[in-house]
């Protein structure tokens, strides 16, 4: 009876919605009738039970059905138009049910977020995110990897392997700098488009954001003008700002930083200027060649320092990718930090940054005062996945994956979505940037689409002045091909009813008119 078609151009809940009323009128669901639970629907047909309440919540408002609270949803007369149950109790609308499943006493957690959106932007956006990863939510929020990729005994074999010769050689703390033959490894790999790279040029971290604030910290006396592209991801920002610097932003578009945005700070010298060139970190896309020699140009006519967060390096789709900044600026005006966290698996924590040799020096002291060394053994696992060949046999296949997964939310994003919402197209990677119509909030969007089934990361998120209101970061990293397909699917419906209604001024919260 519950038969649907993924192929359809038809969204799921309208089939599944067609379904039950044509068993109705057919008399094979009579009046009285109960319809099985939601969760044992959503089950036995392949959905989620988001979409099982988008069908329920149609056919209720078309007087099909009925609902009673505790008890279930049953089949009524479709020209009975009275809204109360059989107990005289209100009829509950379908999918209106608290986001905590609660019985709906007091606030619902939509109310009580749009509350907190009031008293704190970056905070209240954070608070919120909870509910976006809800039991049966289709969650295109999560921007690591799905360790699920990996090998099934992956950290067995890696660990037996380091270990395999003795267990002792990682019991006492490293040299700050990090193992000689891990920053040897790096170095070559650094060095395979043609930049220079020694070990003494690399400093191993506990992650991109150690590095990010061992720079921070380091440039505190000196005073830098610090700059960083926008959206991108807040830690970066954030990690300047605990350390006393005043952070100003230049707007991104799908090219790279807007030349005419950083020009504005032409006048002053030695800049640091924080950016993501390889598969950008919300928007998808790669610094073109264009704006790769402009930045350059500026960089050295104004004494800056840029800082190329190449975490997603690896994941590009094409293998003609520019060189890195290195390459063309040099270590004292480039400062290169990646990690194996978006490339293999975020709970490894090992990064490290990569620049002169006198940079790497006083950056090393550093380290020893924050916390001497990063753990000996993170170091070996790190050495042994990336000199063994299982980190390039691992993102060969993750790169397919991804463009897989990419091709099919494109192919979603191009059948479903409503005219006036762009995206970009992405150049690798699992994330891409959906810009919604001017006036539209990305902030209000969610608090609907959640109790649709399905959710995303707003792109205030990556914005510490808060101008991509209107844009959103949606990830395929952890749902697969069905998933992605229903999640744009029930994104989309969000989408086209948020737009039916005029836009209106998003203020500073991002709410706009939200009731």
């Amino acid at each position: 009876m519950y038969t649907i078609d993924r192929d359809l151009d038809q969204p799921l809940y309208i089939q599944i919605r067609n379904s039950v009323e044509q068993a109705i009128l057919r008399g094979e669901l009579k009046k009285g009738d109960r319809l099985p639970p939601v969760t044992v629907l959503a089950k036995e047909i392949g959905v989620t039970q988001a979409t099982i309440r988008r069908a329920l919540k149609d056919l209720g408002a078309a007087g099909y059905t009925t609902c009673h609270v505790g008890r279930g949803t049953f089949v009524r007369d479709p020209e009975d138009t009275e809204k109360t149950g059989e107990d005289g109790q209100n009829v509950r609308d379908h999918g209106k049910e608290g986001l905590s499943g609660s019985s709906g006493h007091g606030f619902r957690p939509k109310e009580r977020a749009a509350r907190m959106l009031r008293t704190g932007i970056s905070k209240a956006l954070y608070d919120i995110m909870p509910l976006a990863h809800r039991e049966g939510i289709i969650a295109l929020t999560r921007g690591v990897p799905d360790i699920n990729q990996l090998p099934a005994d992956f950290m067995e074999d890696v660990c037996t392997s380091i270990l395999a010769g003795g267990g002792m050689q990682y019991a006492a703390a490293t040299d700050p700098g990090g193992n000689y033959e891990l920053r040897k490894e790096i170095a070559r790999r650094a060095s395979l488009d043609g930049s220079v790279v020694t070990p003494e040029m690399v400093l191993i971290t506990n992650g991109v954001s150690q590095a990010i604030t061992l720079v921070a910290e380091a440039t505190t006396e000196e005073r830098n003008h610090v700059i960083c592209e926008t959206p991108c991801f807040q830690g970066m920002p954030n990690s300047f700002t605990a350390m006393g610097h005043w952070v100003d932003s230049v707007q991104r578009d799908e090219e790279g930083p807007v030349m005419s945005q950083l020009e504005r700070f032409s006048k002053y010298n030695s800049h640091l200027l924080y950016l993501c060139p390889y598969v950008h970190n919300p928007m998808g896309t790669d610094l073109s060649a264009e704006r790769y020699d402009k930045l350059v140009e500026w960089a050295k006519r104004t004494n800056s320092i840029i800082i190329a967060d190449e975490i997603f390096r690896e994941l590009g789709f094409e293998e003609n990718q520019q060189p890195s900044l290195l390459k063309e600026l040099g270590p004292e005006q480039a400062i290169v930090v990646s990690s194996l966290s978006k490339s293999v698996m975020p709970g490894l924590r090992l990064g490290w940054i990569i620049s002169s040799v006198r940079r790497i020096q006083e950056l090393t002291q550093l380290k020893r005062l924050m916390d001497h060394s990063t753990p000996a053994i993170t170091q070996g696992m790190g050495l042994h996945i990336l000199s063994s060949g299982r980190f390039d046999d691992h993102v060969l296949k993750m790169r397919g994956v991804y463009r897989h997964r990419m091709e099919v939310l494109l192919q979603s994003l191009k059948r479903m979505m409503p005219d006036g919402v762009r995206w970009y197209q992405p150049a690798g990677g699992f994330s891409l940037l959906l810009e919604l119509p001017k006036g539209y909030s990305s902030v209000a969007l969610l608090l609907s689409a959640i109790d649709k089934g399905v959710s995303f990361l707003p792109a205030p998120l990556f914005d510490i002045d808060q101008r991509y209101v209107n844009c959103l970061r949606i990830s395929v990293a952890w749902v697969d091909e069905n998933e992605i397909k229903e999640g744009i699917e029930l994104l989309a419906d969000t989408i086209e009813e948020c737009i039916q209604s005029p836009s209106f001024e998003t203020g500073l919260s991002g709410l706009g008119g939200f009731q």
